[in-house]
């Protein structure tokens, strides 16, 4: 990625990256720095210096609950949330999410879903994130006792997604128009 594209996730933020002066303090307070490959800081650092693709080939990303931890705990005010969120979006845009990598299923799943729907609508997200990851069987006894709990509904999908996808589509040509 461009250098260029660093002011991007600059304004999703209320401070920009740069004034990050690397305390550490969003990875101390982050309940999954431990099982991420880059910390929360070292992802700001990354994205300060314009190094977009270890990033977006990162683990972390996609570990990251958006709990908000590290932002709240930020002295500086760098939404750091956003900024795993945006890189969230950017390594899936340009492609660089590993095939393997089930978190990025689930977030496909989950927008397919909400395209459909308008709303997440729990049994086809279940069902389009089992097609994709092709792990039909490992929570079928689950599923089962959902089914029989009353919890997934094979007859109660939500309705008004058409009113969801239209603007999905005006939104995707607009930002098609700004490239």
């Amino acid at each position: 990625m461009a250098q260029s594209a660093v002011p991007a996730l600059a304004n999703l933020s209320t401070v920009p990256p740069c004034v990050c002066f690397q305390c550490n303090r969003c990875t101390a307070g982050c309940p999954l720095a431990s099982a991420m490959d880059l910390t929360p800081a070292q992802v700001v650092h990354h994205l300060m210096l314009g190094e977009w693709e270890p990033v977006l080939k990162s683990e972390a990303i996609w570990a990251c609950v958006h709990c908000e931890t590290c932002t709240a705990r930020c002295p500086q005010e760098v939404d750091v949330s956003k900024l795993f969120h945006m890189a969230r979006v950017e390594a899936w845009r340009s492609g660089k999410v590993s095939p393997d990598q089930a978190i990025a299923a689930y977030f496909a799943s989950f927008l397919e879903n909400l395209y459909l729907y308008g709303r997440s609508a729990e049994l086809p997200l279940t069902i389009i994130c089992k097609l994709k990851t092709e792990n039909y069987f490992q929570d079928f006894m689950l599923g089962l006792r959902l089914i029989a709990r009353g919890r997934l509904n094979f007859f109660s999908l939500p309705h008004g997604g058409s009113a969801y996808r239209r603007l999905y589509d005006r939104v995707r040509q607009k930002e098609e128009a700004q490239v």
